[in-house]
């Protein structure tokens, strides 16, 4: 049941004998100042809300009392949701032992003064509560209650600005976000929890234990040791960090810095000190200018860099080569690396992602002879490597913002046996296709935003094609009079306001899905039961015109 923004209601029914009401909201009620007796219904022997399993509040500016019975209300409720009801004070239900979750958020003045009975409670959030017990009167009562919450494995607490400190309990679970004043104090190292993330708090040194920590916003942080018992570390926006060190013996797989302005260096012996790490990120730390010495290590399989304009213009001493088991690579530049420059890359590469990089050359792409994926982002070079012979292995190639890109060369494509997805976007002066060098063996094309893009190969697609989408590309004109291949299944084509015809020979009988949307000169051809194209893709059990089912 719900009851919603029933603005001159100024009580709640008597809903607390209904027998099989499970599950409740109350919302938006602006005129509702207490919740009374009168909200259980006739006080008989039949407990109230007996099989109420979930009961939410939001929205109720007004609200300032929640009255309590004390007589078994609420016997199996499990969730409990109380969120925006800025004037409530009063008490909440003290016997809840069935609640496995209760969210609390945007309730600034509640400050209850007796302790609730959570024993089974699972996962407590609570937002936007700035007392100094955060839900509670004093945070001695705070501290009581979370010790008292034997079941909890997740704790969520945002936006408390005043809670000093927390107690060591068994959860498994914090996320701690805008608590400015909270120290984490050595006692920490007494705890070990699976998962910890904290977000804008001040301490200027921080010492948790975790298996996957998590660490934004903090920026009084000025140094953080990796305890021994990390496995995933991600951390950014941490303006004043400027060391990071590695405890001995750790089992770390996965480290993501971003936005770390005075972070000048990675841990130091890497290789020794991270010997499972498999995955790397690094985004916008720009004073970091190398990799340590000695390398990163061997067992590294993804690698992924943005923003990092001195360490990236070093990448010569990367090293790379030397990593046997790295398969993905990511590298997003600023353009402003030296043509010419020489730097190697393993063999066992399989996705390689590049941004504005001058130094990918020819010779380098060919040495990859496991490559299966290659994105290639705004490349002045990208003519000669699509005209060079590419990686045979290449299955998948995406070309993204190439202004120099004029056209795809004839026989660079067509000696790739198991190339099967090509799709290009926002090239603008791609103006056709090769008319006999698409791939046997292609099966999904995509063309997006290629402005002068004035027709598809006249010779027809490849007989293996089974997706075909065709968007913002306004200089199109027409499709190939040759038809489609009778292996497409679906066909999109989305906003090329000067396409006025599709192949006269219609639809093959295998198109699935049609989808044509913002194509003015095509739209009166393809109305239903009217349009001169109509009897030609009538066949095709999906098709949608406008966004309209047909």
């Amino acid at each position: 049941m719900s009851l919603s923004y029933c603005k001159d209601c100024d009580s709640l029914p008597a809903l607390g004998q209904l027998p099989c009401l499970k599950f409740l909201t109350i919302r938006g009620m602006h005129q509702i100042t207490e919740v009374s007796e009168e909200f259980y219904g006739s006080l008989s022997s039949t407990k109230p809300f007996k099989s109420l399993e979930k009961l939410e509040f939001a929205g109720m500016p007004e609200w300032k009392q929640w009255h309590v019975l004390g007589k078994g209300e609420f016997p199996i409720l499990e969730e409990l949701w109380i969120n925006g009801c800025p004037k409530l004070i009063g008490k909440l239900p003290e016997n809840l032992s069935s609640l496995r979750r209760l969210r609390i958020s945007e309730c600034p003045e509640l400050s209850l003064e007796t302790p609730i009975q959570l024993s089974n409670l699972k996962e407590l959030k609570v937002a936007d509560c700035p007392k100094v017990g955060v839900l509670f009167a004093n945070a001695q009562l705070f501290t009581s209650q979370l010790e008292g919450m034997k079941q909890i494995v997740k704790l969520v607490i945002t936006d408390c600005k005043s809670l000093t400190s927390l107690p060591i309990s068994t959860l498994k679970s914090r996320e701690i976000s805008g608590c400015g004043e909270l120290k984490l104090e050595a006692s920490m190292n007494a705890m070990f929890l699976e998962d910890l993330s904290l977000k804008g708090c001040d301490s200027p040194e921080l010492f948790p234990r975790a298996r996957n920590l998590s660490v934004r916003s903090c920026n009084n942080l000025t140094r953080l040791l990796i305890p021994t018992e990390t496995e995933t570390l991600s951390f950014g926006d941490c303006d004043n960090l400027e060391i990071l060190s590695v405890a001995c013996g750790i089992q770390m797989t996965s480290l993501n810095i971003h936005n770390c302005q005075k972070l000048k260096s990675l841990p130091e012996h890497m290789q020794e000190l991270l010997p499972s790490l498999k995955e790397l990120t690094l985004d916008n730390c720009p004073e970091i200018e190398s990799f340590p010495q000695g390398g990163l290590p061997f067992n590294l399989q993804f690698l992924w860099i943005s923003r990092c304009k001195k360490l990236v213009n070093g990448r010569k001493e990367w090293h790379l080569q030397r990593l046997p088991s790295l398969m993905q690579l990511e590298i997003s530049h600023d353009g402003s690396d030296i043509a010419g420059e020489n730097w190697e890359l393993p063999c066992s590469i399989r996705r390689l992602t590049i941004a504005n990089l001058k130094t990918l050359s020819s010779q380098l792409l060919k040495s990859l002879t496991s490559l299966e994926y290659l994105y290639a982002i705004n490349l002045p070079q990208i003519q000669s490597l699509l005209e060079e012979e590419l990686p045979s292995s290449l299955s998948e190639l995406h070309l993204h913002q190439h202004h120099d890109l004029h056209s795809l060369p004839t026989e660079g494509l067509q000696r790739l046996m198991w190339f099967r997805c090509l799709e290009i976007w926002d090239c603008p002066n791609l103006q056709s296709l090769p008319e006999s060098g698409m791939p046997s063996s292609l099966s999904k094309l995509t063309i997006q935003h290629c402005s002068n893009l004035q027709s598809l190969p006249e010779s027809g697609m490849p007989s293996s094609l089974s997706d075909l989408t065709i968007s913002n590309c306004p200089s199109l004109q027409s499709l190939p009079e040759s038809g489609f291949p009778s292996s497409l299944s679906e066909l999109g084509i989305w906003n090329c306001s000067n396409l006025q015809s599709l192949p006269e020979s219609g639809m093959p009988p295998s198109i699935c899905n049609l989808y044509i949307s913002e194509c003015p000169l095509l739209k009166p051809l393809l109305e239903f039961n009217k349009g001169d194209y109509w009897p030609k893709i009538a066949h095709i059990p999906t098709i949608y015109i406008d966004g309209e089912y047909q």
